[in-house]
């Protein structure tokens, strides 16, 4: 997809952390040195054209109290489509694909607490009839989020993700009432007009004014519980139409900071983890999810990735279907709905 050159600047900045302000489509249009009418025209366009996904807060899931794991399952090729009927009703799981694999079905699953989430998996399993499956939790996070810079070949500096991290975060932060109300509401698709959160806060019929509401938020934001509001882009309207999941098995004398930075500095890494590894039987600990324009370019981000790194042994899994992709929505009564029904 060709963008314009007022369409690159927008997608480009809309993809940063939106200020936390009544206004925050005139503070991005002044930053831009375009006329406020322009700027949120031509968002509204790359939102009606499917280029822009949704504007909404993400967050770090551990410090509102959930658990998180990343499962991969062995499901039969007549099984798929009922399998996923079924994973996909799980309020908490929030993104499964089909991959190239013997394991081919990976989807993220979130829960309130461990007990529920070891009982998801064994529901699941079940009902899918998997004749096998493994469960990745977080061993330590380096980087999440993707930018996805339009109109040029590398992301500039000031464009990439926050810097990888040496540690998980330290686990759920209490919340009080005020902020539990910012979250469901941070939760929600921003209005595309002057002065949006007045918006949304008066539709959502929210118990918060607007000073107490982007008071919260930014505390939010400064106590790492939202990681950040900002749009989200569709990779395959904005030209990045191949994408893999890649696995890495460094060598017990591997630096880990090394090769952390290294992956962390290409910008076409969206997701990049130590996760949980099985000896023997799953020996890739280092997650990396990477998107290209083509699968050429693709090719050429693993090569060089390998080459830099050292890491010889690895595995490329690309993503055949996308089953489904969208946000948890925390606090939801969703969860005790669907725990409910299927007798956990």
């Amino acid at each position: 997809m060709v963008f314009t050159g007022l369409e690159q600047s927008v997608l480009n900045r809309v993809q940063h952390d939106f200020p936390l302000v009544r206004d925050p489509f005139t503070e991005m249009s002044r930053e831009l040195s375009l006329h406020e009418d322009e700027f949120l025209t031509c968002v509204r366009s790359l939102k009606a054209g499917g280029v822009i996904r949704n504007i909404s807060g993400i967050f770090n899931a551990d410090r509102l109290g959930y658990v998180t794991v990343l499962c991969a399952f062995q499901v039969g090729d007549d099984d798929i489509d009922d399998a996923v009927r079924t994973i996909n009703a799980h309020p908490g799981v929030s993104h499964n694909y089909l991959r190239k694999h013997r394991y081919n079905l990976w989807f993220t699953l979130t829960s309130e607490s461990d007990e529920k989430l070891k009982k998801s998996v064994r529901f699941l399993r079940e009902k899918t009839r998997a004749a096998d499956h493994l469960l990745f939790k977080n061993e330590r996070l380096l980087k999440i989020g993707l930018i996805l810079h339009v109109g040029g070949d590398e992301l500039p500096d000031d464009a990439r993700s926050p810097a990888p991290s040496s540690q998980n975060d330290p686990g759920y932060t209490p919340l009080s009432d005020g902020e539990r109300e910012t979250i469901r509401l941070l939760q929600h698709d921003l209005p595309l007009e002057p002065f949006p959160f007045a918006r949304l806060l008066s539709t959502d019929a929210g118990s918060l004014d607007e000073d107490s509401f982007l008071d919260h938020s930014r505390a939010l934001r400064e106590k790492r519980v939202l990681r950040r509001y900002c749009a989200v882009m569709r990779h395959n309207k904005a030209g990045f139409t191949s994408n893999a999941m890649t696995v890495w098995k460094p060598a017990g004398d591997t630096d880990l900071d090394r090769i952390a930075r290294i992956f962390y500095a290409r910008p076409s890494i969206s997701h990049l983890y130590l996760r949980s590894a099985y000896p023997g039987e799953w020996e890739y600990p280092l997650f990396a999810m990477i998107h290209a324009r083509s699968d050429g370019e693709l090719d050429e981000i693993i090569r060089g990735l390998a080459r830099e790194s050292g890491l010889g042994k690895y595995q490329v899994l690309p993503t055949l279907r996308e089953f489904k992709k969208e946000r948890v929505t925390y606090f939801s009564p969703r969860f005790r709905e669907w725990e409910a029904e299927a007798g956990i």
